[in-house]
């Protein structure tokens, strides 16, 4: 147990120290230009980060969902965009272990889990965003395989990836259960991807739109038997909610450092700024709640590591947080008065980022519409 949590231990700190050496120096020109870091992701590779949690048998760090968490945490308290790829990355990894065909696995999984290929995850449409059934994207059956066409938005690593997990209608009149998700190389012939969208916050991850006009792909980049891709897609969520909750609390958590650093430095009425009242109040609620959203998304990783369905918990976990981090950023820059709204002040970027916690992979009004159904049929239910 010892020797665990030693190596527990040693990954954070490394990443800690990765983003202090390496990313820290460049995050603001990251997101002045809306880049991310491509000049990294060899030596993230290399540190075996983008593979911490998942098996050692594909060449990951077989380390608990807990620790890698911790450890991107450090990546998202210098540059939240960066620590969306992380997340993103891994929603593709965990469909695939969960999902996919042995081929698939021995195809894919090596190169995403060991970092030498990034792996996008979308769903989004123009005309459907939070109702994934929604989407109007085509698949079908054709000579060699399956004819794609159609359109994406918001598409997280889109142009960074290699691999892209896509979904599409396989039987349009079928809602939910006509819907696959298709593996898809990058430089597939009818495959194009969009320019790099210009974003409010979360600017060091590259977001774009995908068009696919008559793009055949071969029948084993199916995932599943094509009627089960929402239920695929869902699952790919579930992990993601999980890393914007981490994502958010890593912002939170340097938000508050930020301020707390400058209410002790900055001198007003004969005296620091922490020793007003005003501001201490702030800083403990601020600390407080941070404390919480640390057990919740803890316990929500020691639920994902278990084998449980964590759906629910993922959705409380991302509610809390977003409510947290948007709180504490506004706080932040009240500490830091004008000086927080600038733009050469991290705290001005903080809250850009924060801003995305209430929108992607779920807004926290669908959100609250699972979590409320939940309650309802469990907590509220008669039938005890």
């Amino acid at each position: 147990m010892e020797v665990i949590e030693k190596c527990a231990d040693d990954i954070v700190a490394r990443a800690k120290l990765f983003c202090n050496d390496h990313l820290q120096p460049i995050a603001r020109e990251l997101d002045k230009q809306s880049r991310f870091p491509v000049e990294l992701l060899e030596m993230i590779a290399q540190e075996g980060f983008l593979g911490m949690n998942y098996p050692v048998s594909y060449g990951g760090g077989g380390y608990d969902s807990v620790t890698a968490h911790q450890a991107v945490k450090e990546f998202a308290k210098v540059s939240a965009g960066v620590a969306l790829t992380f997340h993103v990355h891994w929603m593709a990894i965990d469909v695939l272990l969960q999902f996919g065909s042995a081929e698939q696995k021995r195809k894919y999984l090596p190169d995403l889990i060991q970092g030498r290929k990034i792996a996008a995850y979308t769903i989004s449409e123009a005309q459907a965003g939070s109702d994934a059934a929604g989407i109007r994207s085509l698949a079908v059956p054709a000579e060699g395989g399956w004819l794609l066409n159609g359109a994406k938005y918001f598409c997280t690593n889109g142009g960074l990836a290699d691999i892209y997990i896509v979904a599409f209608k396989t039987d349009a009149e079928a809602g939910a259960k006509g819907i696959g998700l298709f593996i898809i190389e990058k430089g597939a012939a009818g495959f194009q991807i969009g320019p790099a969208e210009e974003k409010m916050g979360c600017r060091s991850s590259q977001t774009t739109s995908l068009v696919f006009h008559n793009c055949l792909v071969p029948p084993d980049s199916l995932l599943g038997n094509g009627k089960d891709g929402f239920k695929i897609a869902m699952y790919g969520l579930t992990g993601g909610r999980l890393g914007m909750a981490v994502m958010g609390l890593g912002i939170a958590e340097a938000a508050l450092e930020t301020a707390a650093r400058y209410a002790n430095r900055r001198i007003a009425f004969g005296k620091p700024l922490s020793a007003l009242y005003a501001v201490q109040e702030m800083l403990a609620e601020m600390h407080v709640k941070i404390e919480a959203a640390k057990l919740l998304v803890d316990d929500t990783a020691r639920q994902r590591d278990s084998g449980s369905d964590y759906a629910v918990a993922t959705s409380v976990a991302k509610l809390f947080v977003a409510e947290v981090v948007s709180e504490v950023c506004h706080k932040a820059m009240q500490i830091l008065g004008g000086h927080g709204y600038m733009k050469y002040n991290v705290v001005e970027r903080y809250v850009r980022d924060a801003r995305l916690m209430d929108i992607g992979v779920g807004a926290s009004e669908v959100l609250k519409m699972v979590v409320g159904t939940t309650v309802a049929k469990t907590i509220g239910s008669d039938n005890e």
